[in-house]
């Protein structure tokens, strides 16, 4: 064997194990640092099924924030069947980082909801009233569905996983 090809034998190997190692590290815990706050994400599996920004990433508390985003068609016909055509979509702030299970609590802000654009789009402009460094996605709304559908779906568009370069809206507010 020449030289260049055992160089080249020798980084290839090295490149494996350092990623099957940075695998393994981050399939064990899915912690803060492993997402990147942005200003908009997109969900990455399907391609741009949801997408979400945010006009600020740091606000005053109780100051109006605009979220705007948009639904694959895909993701269209998914909130239709889940809403009976309501087509109702919330939004959801998650905290600032995982369990140690790594499961990230959030909680669905019922008084940001609104209502699909038939182009696909929408926006909202919620007051967030509570301080600190929150991440955003947004869920269909209430189900309408049958009892299977409801039951055994998720109703997440986009939330703080799966989005593409591993981005997440964030918003950071701050006391007056």
């Amino acid at each position: 064997m020449n030289r260049s090809l055992k160089r080249s034998l020798a980084a290839a190997s090295a490149l494996l194990i350092a990623a099957t190692g940075m695998t393994v590290a981050a399939g064990s815990a899915f912690a803060d640092e492993d997402v990147k706050p942005r200003k908009s994400a997109c969900a990455a599996e399907p391609n741009n099924y949801a997408c979400l920004r945010v006009s600020d990433r740091r606000e005053v508390a109780g100051e109006a924030v605009t979220f705007r985003g948009s639904l694959s068609k895909e993701a269209q016909r998914n909130l239709a069947s889940w809403t009976r055509g309501e087509n109702t979509i919330c939004l959801t702030r998650y905290e600032e980082s995982p369990r140690k299970n790594g499961s990230w609590p959030r909680q669905t802000l019922d008084q940001a909801c609104t209502t699909l654009n038939p182009n696909g789009t929408f926006g909202m402009t919620v007051f967030l009233g509570v301080q600190g460094l929150h991440f955003y996605g947004v869920e269909m709304g209430p189900c309408r569905a049958d009892e299977d559908e409801c039951g055994n779906s998720d109703p997440g568009l986009i939330g703080v996983g799966g989005n593409k370069k591993d981005r997440v809206v964030a918003v950071r507010t701050v006391a007056p």
